[in-house]
């Protein structure tokens, strides 16, 4: 019988071997190049960097010693002709095209004889934890500086310093030459700062502020950190004013989003009308204290604003402003200064010239949840390390000088985690009952607390869990809410609780 000649064996398997050893190399070549790639952009610039002080204040209050302050003031506007200078805070694409009004860095630091402080407040809107040590780097050991606060105005008119605000979403904002001026700006103040040191007396005011007409709540509930708080620092000698540090909660945008003009907004106005007075019609509204002036910001989480829906009326004029521009920008300011003078000339003249002063500051990890930011991280927009897998390095401080407490929250605190009124609202992801309790100022010693936003770094905004909302149904019934999109997550508030309250109880031990 005879047989078909035999067919030769088939390559069928050999080839799909090949292929899915091919796909596979290709995969392995893929993962290891977006690892490589994660590691590149996401390393920790700075590893093993950690800030660990605990100054108790006990030999101050044993044997008190002179106060003495000083104030320094760096400009740090940008040079809009050499480059394009993207502004930050609103959208992407916006270059400057003109300067209204400077931009600084502003210092004080403070010296009780035994211990030296440095606050440094830059109109800006926000500063990394990673610029904050190159502040601190660059400031010469000879200033004998114990520990420096790096704060933000959060202004909204200012270069980007963050990357997410440049030409197009995939396109960094961030000038390095311009970072690098900041940098060298908040050194140079603190230099002048301590070059200015002289005796002091300090008095403390904490103003309650109506924040209607001046501050919008965009989220519900509405809850506010309007009041002002500040220092006022004079000669012991002559009464003569050296300046002030003035806490206030308000997002500087008072331009708005069409705005191309570099401006500090009302933190400038407020710096200079404290120093220069406000102008009237003839003369001058009110006389200035003269000196220099610092300004923070506070809770402005929620979205703490004045509005373009917020009618805001001048103290001079008595006109009522609406539209966003510089003379709404004015009113703003000047209705604060107004308040603040109009105070310190009605309170008669005490204070202390010598307080005990402690720093209790730690640096941790907060855990980025947030997918946006871990992709702009990825294509190089958000130039900062990861301290670990998916983990910012950021930083808490408590701070007290007398009877008088600031604590130093990295990010845009949500005014009711200070103040109080976290609500469970319908809609809200996790359906739990409040965990953040108590309030930070509930739990802040002191008779009067500061509570500085952005401060040593802008995590983004910090959210109560119980009100957390990405997933529909959306909170109250209405759309989804702005602030989850630019937080690193939704335990990110109950980890900054933590941290201060951890502050507070090495606080209350070292003093007892």
């Amino acid at each position: 019988m005879s047989h078909p000649p035999l067919s030769p064996p088939s390559n069928r398997p050999s080839v799909l071997r090949r292929l899915l050893s091919g796909l596979g190399i290709l995969l392995i070549l893929l993962v290891a190049a977006i690892a490589l790639r994660y590691w590149v952009v996401t390393r920790d610039r700075f590893p093993g960097y950690k800030v660990e002080i605990a100054i108790d204040g006990n030999s101050a209050r044993q044997q008190p010693r002179p106060l003495r302050v000083g104030f320094g003031t760096v400009d740090i506007t940008p040079d809009i002709t050499a480059r394009p200078v993207w502004m930050a805070g609103f959208s992407q694409g916006r270059s400057a095209t003109n300067v209204h009004d400077p931009l600084v860095a502003a210092a004080l630091v403070v010296d009780n004889g035994y211990a030296r402080i440095g606050i440094v407040g830059i109109d800006s809107i926000g500063i990394f934890h990673d610029d904050v040590i190159r502040i601190r780097e660059q400031v010469p050991a000879d200033l004998k500086l114990d520990y420096v606060v790096i704060t933000a105005t959060h202004n909204h008119s200012t270069p980007d310093m963050m990357g997410l605000w440049g030409p197009d979403p995939f396109h960094s904002g961030v000038d390095p030459l311009y970072r690098q001026q900041v940098i060298n700006g908040a050194r140079d103040a603190l230099r002048q700062a301590v070059a200015g040191l002289s005796p002091a007396r300090m008095s403390a005011h904490e103003i309650a502020v109506d924040p209607k007409g001046l501050v919008a709540d965009t989220r519900k509930p509405e809850v506010f950190d309007a009041d002002l708080r500040v220092l006022h620092f004079t000669n012991p000698t002559n009464g003569a004013t050296l300046g002030t540090l003035v806490g206030w909660g308000n997002h500087p945008e008072t331009p708005w989003g069409d705005n191309r003009d570099i401006t500090a907004d009302f933190p400038g106005v407020i710096r200079r009308a404290l120093a220069q007075g406000i102008p009237g019609t003839n003369g001058l509204f009110r006389p200035g204290l003269g000196g220099q002036h610092v300004f923070v910001n506070a809770a402005v989480g929620g979205l703490m604003t004045t509005h373009p829906t917020t009618e805001v009326t001048d103290p001079v004029s008595g006109a009522t402003l609406k539209t966003p521009s510089h003379a709404k920008t004015d009113a703003v300011g000047h209705q604060v200064v107004k308040q603040i003078l109009d105070r310190i000339r009605s309170t008669p003249a005490t204070g202390v010239e010598s307080a005990p002063m402690t720093v209790h500051a730690r640096t941790f990890d907060v855990k980025l949840e947030n997918t946006g930011f871990l992709l702009a991280s990825f294509i190089g927009l958000l130039d900062r390390g990861h301290s670990k897998w998916m983990h910012f390095r950021t930083e808490i401080a408590l701070i007290t000088l007398g009877d008088i407490s600031f604590a130093c929250i990295p990010g845009e605190i949500y005014p009711e985690l200070v103040n109080g009124g976290i609500v469970q609202p319908p809609g809200a992801d996790f359906g739990i009952a409040p965990l953040e309790i108590p309030p930070l100022r509930e739990m802040m010693p002191g008779r009067i607390q500061f509570v500085f936003g952005l401060a040593n770094d802008e995590i983004g905004y910090i959210i109560p869990k119980s009100e957390w909302d990405v997933e529909p149904p959306h909170l109250y019934g209405g759309k989804r809410p702005y602030g989850e999109v630019n937080s690193c997550g939704p335990d990110t508030a109950s980890r900054i609780h933590q941290a201060l309250r951890d502050r507070i109880e090495e606080f209350k031990s070292s003093a007892r």
